[in-house]
């Protein structure tokens, strides 16, 4: 959001549809896959419109299962995205899985990974695109917090963004996931233990430069 309004194009690319997870309110076995994955792209839909997504793609690639699936296939739809948009930046998970060591995070992770390295070569994937260098690779990233143990910890920040500006929107956007309320009061306490900040580590730069900590782009 802060991004997008200073004159940012800003994207998302969404690996699963989520239809393997519960659904809130509802007791297990009271909806098929095929529902949660429709009610959770429509979430997915008015969290995109909350934060101001220009360009989007929703995948399709086993929810629970992207471990499994076919690296080649897989980083070929991720580098066709980055070819399409050129980005200066991506943002992905940590290898870690942010800090839950959920192995659909961390496939996520090594997937963005491997395709923002070929994404840059000629020879691989020539089929997707023309090759694009982007500048910086960054990892979803927090601080240590001493009460707050996550099972494998969270990669360590490079970059600290104030975007206290943004809390509400971030707050409206979560408020879009209804079949995720069970992670609702998480969600919130989080927000308030950052203080309006958001964490990054800074995984590969490009650039040469001597990076602003407090910039994604200087």
């Amino acid at each position: 959001m802060k991004i997008a309004d200073a004159g940012h194009d800003i994207a998302l690319l969404t690996l699963t549809r989520g239809d393997a997870g519960l659904w809130f309110g509802k007791e297990e076995g009271a909806w098929t896959k095929v529902e949660l994955a429709a009610e959770r792209a429509n979430e997915w839909t008015a969290a995109v419109r909350t934060i101001g997504y220009g360009r989007t793609r929703l995948l399709e690639w086993p929810d629970g299962g992207l471990a499994r699936a076919p690296v080649d296939e897989v980083t070929a739809e991720i580098v066709a995205f980055i070819r399409e948009l050129r980005p200066d930046i991506v943002c992905t998970f940590g290898p870690e899985g942010a800090g839950s060591e959920h192995d659909d995070h961390r496939a996520a992770s090594f997937l963005a990974a491997r395709a923002f390295a070929r994404a840059a070569i000629a020879d691989q994937y020539p089929d997707r695109g023309e090759p694009h260098l982007t500048r910086r690779l960054f990892f979803g990233a927090s601080p240590y917090v001493p009460d707050m143990l996550l099972p494998s910890g969270t990669t360590t920040p490079t970059h600290v963004i104030d975007v206290s500006a943004y809390r509400e929107r971030q707050a409206a956007a979560f408020e879009c996931h209804r079949t995720q309320f069970k992670d609702r009061d998480f969600f919130h306490e989080v927000l308030e233990r950052r203080q309006g900040r958001e964490f990054f580590h800074l995984a590969i730069d490009r650039t040469g430069a001597t990076p602003a900590h407090d910039d994604l782009f200087a």
